[in-house]
């Protein structure tokens, strides 16, 4: 079903830049600041495209960026197509985990075709602001993240066996995360990929606002070409990372809630206690109080539905709120909506806590105004204590299979409901779009 080319990449010449200072976190993962310290990093980091400066005139100057890089050196175009082994590995929780993928040019579907699934929607705004920089650059600065289905580890063992050679390119990112990579001109390799793809749709993890400007791209340039449109263009395509679902790397990471309110809803407790056996933790609270309530809730993962509670009767209490039956929360939520986005604690905490009593719908989650967002519950648990919110909800991360499920019943999650990590890096390779 998901038809997957080799394609010759512009990556960097190691021989010419330091890998570490070249590679850069996704544009939506970095504020002002981090962007500022990558551009300062290097003058051939891939910030200077990713997230480049020039105000007005920033997306003209990434294109111009890219020729003088090419003519100097610091990228090159590989002779051959080829596909492209992409392996990281990070700490995680004080374990390391270690991913493979394969990078590959991947035809585009719109999402009700059922090939390309989304699991997430999108915002407008970061649509159009990518879809200025493809337009200039007429290139794919950073990939999407897709997941398969790899059922009999066909594809996960020949991932495995070219890691055993040595890298073409490696990089150790700020953050301490290894980044490796390896050109695949193996035809037999290249075969048995795009084999194990054909047989398979693929969901996006990461990439979401990337895969509808791709789409819009294509379109845009579909139209101004007419009937000389033959649908095998490079514009049909995108740079897409793809990886076996089953991989044991591939982690979600929980996204907590900080909730920021004048003043807690009336009656919150006892409105809460209708769906909900709330717990006291601990008045006093602390980082042992959070440890323990974060502990119980990843305890209850595969149910029943649990979230600790920071800050309900002051800055340092802790509650504990587990669902009192899956069939009252299941009936507490809108009843269109199919079982497996019933079962994604951040869709229930949304509908059944966030929108009936504090009034924050899927729009202001969007606005990102009175809810904010971190993956770290000890940073969660100092901003209640120090005031920063007033209250805040820890909740079990988005399971891969659940994100499979929800794109099955042909649905989408609210943003910020998964946090796959480690992010793919940019500037591992790039995709240009002129053969």
């Amino acid at each position: 079903m998901v038809e997957i080319r080799p394609f010759r990449a512009l990556r960097y010449d190691p021989r010419k830049v330091n890998p570490d200072d070249v590679i850069a976190p996704p544009y939506d993962v970095v504020g002002a600041d981090d962007v500022a310290a990558l551009h300062a990093r290097s003058p051939y980091n891939a910030a200077h495209l990713e997230n480049p400066a020039g105000g007005a005139q920033r997306f003209a100057n990434a294109a111009r960026t890219v020729e003088a890089w090419l003519k100097d050196g610091a990228l090159v175009r590989d002779r051959a197509a080829a596909l492209y082994v992409y392996e990281q590995r990070a700490r995680i929780e004080g374990r390391t985990h270690s991913r493979r993928l394969v990078f590959a040019r991947t035809r585009l579907h719109r999402p009700e075709e059922g090939i390309v699934r989304p699991h997430e929607a999108t915002l407008t705004g970061p649509r159009e602001e990518r879809l200025q920089l493809q337009r200039a650059t007429r290139m794919n600065v950073s990939p999407i993240f897709a997941t398969f289905l790899d059922p009999a580890h066909e594809a996960r063992d020949l991932l495995a066996a070219v890691a055993q050679a040595a890298p073409d390119f490696e990089a150790t990112d700020r953050l301490g995360d290894r980044h490796r990579l390896w050109v695949v001109g193996d035809r037999a390799r290249i075969d048995a990929l795009v084999r194990v793809l054909g047989a398979t749709n693929i969901t996006i993890a990461d990439g979401h606002h990337r895969t509808h400007t791709a789409l819009d791209y294509r379109d845009e340039v579909a139209a101004q070409a007419g009937k000389r449109w033959t649908g095998n263009e490079p514009e049909n395509f995108a740079l897409i990372g793809l990886i076996p679902e089953n991989d044991p790397g591939l982690v979600i990471l929980p996204i907590h809630r900080m909730v920021h309110v004048p003043a807690l809803p009336e009656r919150f407790l006892d409105r809460l206690s209708a769906l909900y056996h709330v717990e006291v933790i601990s008045a006093a609270g602390g980082a042992a109080a959070v440890e323990e309530a974060w502990g119980r809730v990843r305890a209850n993962a595969l149910g029943p539905t649990t979230f600790a509670l920071l800050g309900v009767e002051g800055p340092h209490s802790v509650h504990l709120a587990t669902a009192r039956t899956q069939a009252a929360l299941d009936a507490a939520m809108p009843a269109g909506m199919s079982l497996a986005l019933k079962r994604v604690d951040a869709v229930v905490l949304t509908e059944t806590v966030l929108t009936p009593i504090f009034g924050i719908d899927r729009a202001a989650l969007a606005a990102g105004q009175r809810v904010t967002f971190s993956e770290d519950a000890d940073e969660v648990g100092e901003a209640v204590a120090r005031g920063a919110c007033r209250v805040a909800f820890l909740l079990n991360a988005t399971r891969v299979e659940q994100v499979t499920a929800v794109a099955d019943a042909h649905e989408v999650m609210p943003q910020k409901t998964t946090y796959f990590y480690p992010k793919l890096a940019t500037g591992i390779v790039f995709n240009r779009l002129d053969e």
